[in-house]
């Protein structure tokens, strides 16, 4: 596995569906891949605000340039501003690699990785250490708690078939994300949210994250708001990712 590749991949948002999930384990599994990740990512934050500061300083003068070689009151107001638009423009693009996108654009995937963080059992009590109850239940579980999420989403699925509760549908869906499955997981997530029950706001919460991560902007800030007005789980957090998204 090219940890490297892994890296480059990501902040240039070119991340395959497998190469996400290899991504989401080394970030809980592998320390030193951990910190080159927050290394680069605090020095790209460095470098776009950085740029943002050129930017606008390299733009002022542009402009003022355009009005000492070419008097505003010698070219009608219209054309005065089409030149000086299409000025910015052109220094815009050449700024190379780093882009437009880079520092004025919502990074979508680094928003869900700094606020996702899986949800933990609170339903079913596993005892450490023994083999006495050996339940679909306690595997399921079980699979959840350690990770395990292609073995954790079948046996969910399989106690659905007998009981379909919010419970499941709840930490099924978070299965489904942390599988990075999340046309699956927004669907159940939604389902718990109408649901109105105990984990509707959690659900809230979550299924903002899965928008976020699928770049679907809209929905989350509707879910978000949604949440904020609830006000029971994440407000604050909630406010604070709304403000980033608007």
């Amino acid at each position: 596995m090219d940890k490297e590749l892994l890296l480059y991949n990501y902040f240039s948002n070119q991340l395959t569906i497998e190469q996400q999930q290899q991504f989401d384990e080394l970030l809980k599994s592998d320390m030193e891949f951990k910190e080159q990740f927050n290394f680069e990512k605090n020095l790209k934050q460095v470098i776009r605000e950085k740029e943002t500061d050129s930017l606008k300083s390299k733009l002022i003068g542009f402009e003022k340039d355009i009005e000492d070689t070419v008097p505003v009151r010698e070219l009608p107001k219209r054309n005065y501003q089409k030149w000086a638009m299409a000025a910015s423009i052109a220094l815009l693009v050449g700024l190379g690699w780093l882009g437009y996108n880079n520092f004025s654009g919502t990074d979508y995937q680094e928003l869900y990785n700094e606020n996702f963080q899986e949800y933990p059992n609170t339903v079913y009590a596993i005892t450490r250490g023994t083999e006495t109850d050996s339940s679909l239940e306690r595997e399921a579980y079980v699979a959840y708690e350690t990770n395990d999420n292609t073995k954790a989403i079948q046996l969910f699925k399989e106690l659905k078939e007998t009981y379909d509760t919010q419970n499941l549908s709840f930490y099924l869906a978070q299965s489904y994300l942390k599988n990075n499955q999340l046309e699956e997981a927004i669907f159940l997530l939604n389902e718990v949210v109408e649901s109105n029950g105990e984990f509707t706001p959690q659900g809230l919460w979550y299924v903002s994250l899965a928008y976020i991560k699928a770049e679907q902007k809209d929905n989350a800030v509707t879910s978000l708001n949604q949440l904020i007005k609830d006000g029971r789980y994440k407000k604050n957090e909630a406010e604070a990712l709304l403000s980033e998204l608007e």
